[in-house]
């Protein structure tokens, strides 16, 4: 029976990138699997498309989703000086230096935009509302300097990260479902596959997948 070894990351926190330089170094995996399609990797490689295409393909409210929840990404890692992402590419540059496979366990980006665009457009108008005003809203107390003190630079703790997963499940179960319960039955279908090929494997994830994923490895 394989070993399988889930490591949970925050996307723009420094502690994530030595999280998973320490488990490859002491592990020594005979495989890597990482929270990554084929087209996000390739994305982070190159260049991406630009807005004007990527909203000709996504459509207008879909567009907007996207945009936004990437501009909050990108600020928050600007404020840790942390690319979003740097722990997944960290993880496969790591593996193939050191000759280790390495396995793209995420759902294809391009089938996730699909099912976004599906969304109903009331559920998607909330989202952007929601999107804005908090990112306008965390902006401002931020040049403030008021709000809750957390550490971005670290994964948050378990209890936070619950609270902030039943609080997408309430608002917005369709999104809820489409990037978080879809893709954890994606990503732990195609773990339970590479396990008939490898003995240890580490799994680099979002913290945010680790309880749905738990159960479905489980069983």
């Amino acid at each position: 029976m394989s070993k399988i070894i889930l490591i949970l990351t925050s996307h723009i926190a420094s502690q994530s990138i030595m999280k998973v330089k320490e488990a490859i170094e002491k592990e020594k995996p005979d495989c890597v699997a990482v929270e990554l399609d084929i087209n996000r990797l390739m994305s982070f490689q190159q260049e991406g498309v630009s807005n004007l295409n990527a909203m000709k393909r996504l459509g207008i409210t879909t567009f907007l989703v996207y945009w936004i929840m990437k501009k909050l990404q990108d600020w928050l890692g600007k404020k840790v000086g942390i690319l979003p992402g740097s722990e997944m590419i960290t993880a496969v540059r790591i593996a193939r230096q050191k000759g280790i496979k390495v396995a793209l366990i995420d759902q294809d980006i391009n089938i996730t935009f699909t099912k976004i665009q599906k969304m109903p457009l009331k559920e998607k108008l909330r989202l952007v509302w929601f999107l804005v005003k908090n990112l306008t809203v965390g902006l401002l107390l931020s040049k403030l300097g008021k709000g809750e003190k957390i550490d971005l630079s670290k994964v948050p703790p378990n209890e936070i990260i619950k609270q902030a997963m039943n609080l997408l499940k309430k608002e917005f179960p369709g999104l809820y479902k489409i990037l978080v319960t879809d893709r954890n039955i994606v990503m732990s279908n195609n773990i339970k596959h590479i396990s008939k090929q490898f003995k240890k494997i580490i799994v680099v994830i979002g913290a945010g997948h680790y309880d749905g994923m738990k159960k479905l490895l489980a069983k």
